[in-house]
């Protein structure tokens, strides 16, 4: 008489314990991508959001214009140079949705930028380039501008070092 054995309808205790192990090194390496791909995620975030920026900066810098005049914006921004020194300082909220002058020509404290909600600074040159350069009763400023971020911390009243910051340059001008 012939025996057939038959062939169980289940897995083995080594495939099962092969697949719990493969799937625990699969869950493990993904969870070790999570923070990087978060950071990822938040720079290119925070990179639109900065990108976003000329058209409300345009409309602050209009703003400013308007109390003090074209002239004395003029004035107040310092020349580009190689060596980027202290200009006309404006913030803006991490969602760029709201821009405000730090320094020169303030807006109303009710439409100020609280200080811990200050999260990209926005620093303005005029050029000093014959063609760009601007002069008293110029009816174009032309502007360099550079964002960068965080300035601020949400949640700390701290400034963040200049050299741990990213930033973007761009072109700006004002009429008359």
């Amino acid at each position: 008489m012939l025996m057939r054995f038959r062939n169980p309808a289940g897995f083995t205790l080594i495939e099962v314990v092969v697949a719990v192990a493969l799937f625990a090194v699969a869950v493990t390496a993904m969870l070790g991508l999570l923070p990087s791909v978060t950071r990822v995620s938040d720079r290119s975030t925070d990179t639109i959001n900065a990108l976003r920026l000329p058209d409300a900066l345009r409309i602050e810098l209009r703003r400013m214009a308007a109390v003090g005049g074209l002239d004395a914006l003029g004035e107040q921004t310092k020349p580009f140079a190689a060596l980027l020194s202290d200009t006309c300082l404006l913030v803006a909220a991490r969602d760029a949705s709201r821009v405000a002058a730090l320094d020169y020509q303030p807006p109303a404290s009710a439409d100020q930028i609280n200080p811990d909600a200050q999260y990209f600074l926005i620093e303005a040159w005029r050029f000093n380039e014959a063609a760009l350069a601007f002069t008293p009763g110029d009816s174009v400023l032309a502007l360099h501008i550079r964002v960068s971020w965080p300035y601020r911390i949400p949640g700390s009243l701290a400034m963040t070092p200049a050299t741990q910051r990213e930033h973007v340059d761009f072109n700006l001008a004002l009429n008359r």
